[in-house]
């Protein structure tokens, strides 16, 4: 099954997770290799109408450099502490094996070469502190997960690219699941998976991903973290 593994897509979580109260506990829903687990561990280039602005993590610039258009106001300023990450995935894949990594790097467009050096890049980072991947159904794994989220973190639950997988009764019975966690929901997905954000005007239809925070739709974003662009008005929850 597919599985593409997007490093990039941090640079679009980056502006809402960098405004979070931290330490921040991620629990990715269909993490494959888990590489978006750590936006903690990357550099970020934003370019803006005025100009580029880089965001390192505190130790100083990663060998995983990642850029995106942005609008000025959006720009993080930092990178976000976490202090505990898991990923959920039907099949984890892991980057220390040569073969499964082979395997994500098939998935990439042949003309994507910035990508390609991305994924490798991004997978040795992965490979050195490995992340904790759960195999198994989200719906079984979720909610004992969650329970095992340290006290005096602020979890986020996230997920990019994964919910088009599932039928559309199973989109809706996510929604309920995870609206019922104390926690904040971050959706980056295409613009006709989750209900309404199909309807938002400020949207195009042509390959654009729609992130949403608790439900609300807040910007659109390039596929695979190339673009962030906030959306003019917040409209109500999906």
């Amino acid at each position: 099954m597919t599985q593409t593994n997007e490093a990039g897509r941090c640079a679009v979580l980056l502006p809402v997770l960098s405004r979070l109260p931290g330490p921040l506990a991620l629990i990715e829903v269909g993490a494959s290799a888990g590489l978006c687990l750590y936006p903690d561990r990357y550099s970020y280039s934003y370019a803006t109408p005025s100009g580029t602005t880089v965001v390192d993590p505190p130790g100083g610039p990663s060998p995983v450099r990642i850029r995106c258009a942005i609008d000025a106001d959006s720009v993080p300023e930092t990178v976000p502490e976490v202090a505990w990450r898991a990923g959920i995935d039907l099949n984890p894949v892991d980057v220390r094996n040569e073969t499964e990594l082979n395997w994500l790097e098939t998935l990439i467009w042949p003309e994507h070469e910035e990508r390609r050096q991305r994924l490798r890049a991004a997978a040795a980072v992965v490979a050195a502190d490995p992340p904790r991947l759960l195999k198994g159904d989200l719906f079984d794994v979720l909610p004992a997960l969650v329970e095992e989220v340290p006290a005096g973190t602020q979890l986020v639950i996230f997920h990019s690219a994964v919910l088009a997988y599932l039928e559309r009764a199973q989109r809706e019975r996510f929604v309920e699941l995870v609206r019922d966690i104390d926690g904040v929901w971050l959706s980056n997905e295409g613009a006709q998976v989750l209900p309404r954000a199909h309807d938002l005007p400020e949207v195009e239809k042509n390959g654009h991903f729609v992130l949403t925070v608790d439900g609300t739709p807040v910007a659109r974003t390039g596929p695979h973290g190339q673009a962030y662009d906030a959306l003019a008005s917040y409209p109500e929850p999906l």
